[in-house]
């Protein structure tokens, strides 16, 4: 007995073809057109400088080392997710643009180490000249710290002392000889303290040193000798009172930050005492 044959579905019309291949680019140019490439203008760091609070963050970037770099790639987190929000956001910032309001959004966040890290993958122990430890692996996975902690002037300002480099300040935020060290040796490589340090009368004898010797390796913050004389010597204890008259038998150099009424205000006369000539009387 000869198989039944099933009935073939009729052939769709080439006109019909036709208007559906027709239907779908029309859809597909649309979605181009209003969709992608309005989220990709946008996207350009150049797009922010509409807005006031942005622009000089634009133009510090452009002549910067991350110049090459967009926007996103350091300030949205790594991540489909992440970034296809980012994009659809700034796909509504494109026509916001149109509308005549002032509007000045949050855009961008504090960059991550998951982005840094996209392209520092070699995390260096130590500086490109050499001259510092800088063990950048030890800092981020076992200190847990985040790279803009210290590279907070990278790209859109000069810190403090003029550069984008991290500032010896900075450092000292932690490297105070409690949190962490604070030994010169431990991150100069070349800097070990000279031996004129190494005397035991250097904290007399340095008040006659050059001023430009001292700047060498002192001068990283703007008042860097009134930061130290500011703070209490370590032999003015609180017995200093009652026990600073041995200290001046030995050597008097009260002169090297007290002025002269200093001494009179209890003494009624300046001491000679044991006068240091080298030493220079603060007038």
């Amino acid at each position: 007995m000869a198989a039944e044959r099933t009935p073939q579905n009729p052939p769709v019309a080439a006109p019909t073809r036709r208007r559906l291949l027709l239907r779908g680019g029309v859809v597909l140019l649309a979605v181009l057109v209003l969709a992608v490439a309005p989220a990709l203008l946008a996207a350009q760091p150049s797009f922010f400088q509409r807005f006031a609070a942005y622009a000089p963050a634009y133009e510090s970037w452009a002549t910067s080392t991350h110049g090459s770099v967009s926007c996103r790639q350091c300030h949205i987190e790594p991540g489909i997710v992440a970034r296809s929000t980012h994009s659809a956001r700034m796909l509504g910032e494109f026509y916001l643009a149109f509308l005549p309001i002032s509007h000045e959004p949050e855009l961008l966040g504090r960059p991550v180490n998951d982005a840094c890290l996209m392209c520092h993958m070699d995390l260096r122990t130590v500086s490109t000249k050499g001259d510092l430890n800088i063990p950048h692996r030890a800092h981020i996975d076992m200190l847990e710290m985040e790279c803009v902690d210290c590279h907070d002037h990278l790209v859109h300002e000069p810190g403090p002392h003029g550069a984008t480099t991290p500032s010896m300040a900075g450092c000292l935020t932690c490297h105070d000889g409690e949190m962490a060290k604070s030994d010169c040796a431990a991150c100069h490589t070349d800097k070990d303290p000279p031996e004129t340090h190494l005397t035991g009368e250097w904290l007399i004898a340095h008040a006659t040193a050059p001023v430009e010797e001292c700047a060498t390796c002192h001068d990283w913050t703007e008042n860097w000798c009134s930061d130290c004389h500011a703070k209490r010597p370590v032999s003015h204890g609180d017995d200093w009172r009652a026990t600073h008259r041995l200290a001046v038998e030995i050597n008097r150099n009260c002169e090297a930050c007290h002025q002269s009424p200093h001494c009179i205000r209890c003494h009624g006369i300046v001491p000679s005492l044991n006068l240091d000539p080298p030493l220079t009387p603060v007038p």
